[in-house]
């Protein structure tokens, strides 16, 4: 199973950022995306070309939003809020190669994220989260089942919300329709986040 780390840096400082970054370099089937809401484009560009650099070449890295940043910094693609840029325009302006995710929030979003040939999909909350809250009522597992099969496509699909590695067995009936799990304290909150990164991949 795929894993993917969501960060937060202004949860736990830029100290322990760096050093999460640091902890999962090269970490097999994970990819890592950049979240930074308040941070000023020029720091935003800074912390990307740093992730970029700590984590190596094997963990692929993508930025929120922003298509330029993602560029500058060498990232491997952009990951679009639902309501944001189109996605066949950010494809349009998009270098070929570049991957290009959207984050939705109900199966309906992610389907339609799917069909419309993103390279990749979260979809959530799947559990209860303070980070997600927003969004309303969680959607709770069941909803991965109106989700094509993982064989139709070739988009990657990640669960995401309140996902800690005590509920992931509650997402194996719904294994065939997602490529993996992807959470923010999971991960940053670790003593070891790389042996967590390298359970999930075991499994």
């Amino acid at each position: 199973m795929k894993a993917l780390y969501v960060t937060d840096r202004l949860a736990v400082g830029t100290e322990r950022f760096r050093r999460v970054l640091a902890e999962l370099a090269d970490a097999p089937g994970l990819s890592v995306s950049l979240r930074e809401r308040e941070a000023s484009d020029r720091d935003v560009l800074e912390l990307a070309v740093a992730a970029r650099r700590i984590l190596g070449p094997h963990v692929p890295l993508f930025v929120h939003r922003r298509i330029d940043v993602a560029l500058a910094a060498g990232a491997e693609g952009v990951q679009l809020p639902e309501n944001g840029m189109p996605l066949a325009r950010a494809r349009a302006a998009a270098p070929r190669g570049l991957l290009i995710g959207v984050s939705t929030h109900s199966a309906a979003g992610a389907r339609a994220a799917i069909d419309a040939g993103a390279d990749r999909v979260a979809i959530g909350p799947i559990f209860e989260t303070p980070s997600k809250a927003e969004y309303g009522a969680p959607l709770g597992p069941a909803a991965l089942a109106a989700l094509p099969r993982a064989s139709e496509h070739a988009c990657e699909v990640f669960a995401i919300g309140g996902i800690d590695e005590s509920r992931i067995d509650e997402l194996a009936p719904w294994r065939d329709r997602i490529s993996g799990v992807a959470a923010i304290r999971m991960f940053q909150e670790a003593p070891d986040p790389r042996a967590v990164a390298a359970r999930i991949a075991a499994r």
